[in-house]
């Protein structure tokens, strides 16, 4: 709308015959010139003081609540920003107790993770302790029965070495009467 006005004024400005420069053959007419300069420029005047009139208001109504609104979010923002601002420094004053609160929580949880090591390194060396035991009482075992049988083996080796020599040194008659000696005492 405004475009149109302007195109307006402007056409109007080139018609009036105040408009239009003078020629030197027309210098002899320049009062009554002045007189059309005068009257041009007062409607010139009055069309931009009717558009003014007219337009600006609501021009300046528009501007003004687009500043208002720009005022507002600037305000909100500000306040969000006041507000980040006092909560960080409400964090920082409180640091020192929170970082020792950390400290604190992780030293506890420190002492029960060593407590539940400690006492799953006691169940585990009582578990091989135990596991050890048995295998040693079952290699003692197996040690004690393998010397039982070694010891029988030597001395029935032994036993074997005794008849052999009495048998080649003595005479039948000697080991048979041994023999009975021996059953005789057994019956008794």
């Amino acid at each position: 709308m405004p475009r149109r006005l302007l195109y307006l004024f402007l056409l109007a400005g080139l018609t009036l015959p105040g408009a239009q420069k003078p020629t030197r053959a027309e210098g002899v007419h320049e009062e009554d010139n002045t007189t059309w300069k005068i009257a041009n420029f007062a409607i010139f005047a009055g069309g931009i003081g009717y558009v003014v009139v007219k337009f600006a208001p609501a021009f300046f109504n528009a501007r003004s609540a687009d500043i208002q609104k720009a005022i507002k979010d600037a305000t909100g923002l500000k306040m969000e920003a006041d507000l980040r601002y006092s909560e960080t420094d409400r964090r920082m004053a409180n640091l020192a107790e929170e970082v020792g609160r950390l400290r604190a929580e992780s030293q506890a949880e420190m002492e029960r993770e060593y407590a539940r090591l400690r006492a799953h390194t006691a169940e585990e060396i009582a578990y091989i302790q135990k596991s050890v035991g048995v295998e040693i009482e079952a290699q003692r075992a197996d040690g004690a029965a393998k010397l039982r049988v070694y010891a029988s083996e030597q001395a029935l080796a032994a036993a074997e070495n005794r008849l052999r020599e009495r048998f080649a040194s003595s005479d039948q008659n000697e080991l048979v009467g041994d023999f009975l000696r021996l059953v005789q005492r057994g019956k008794n």
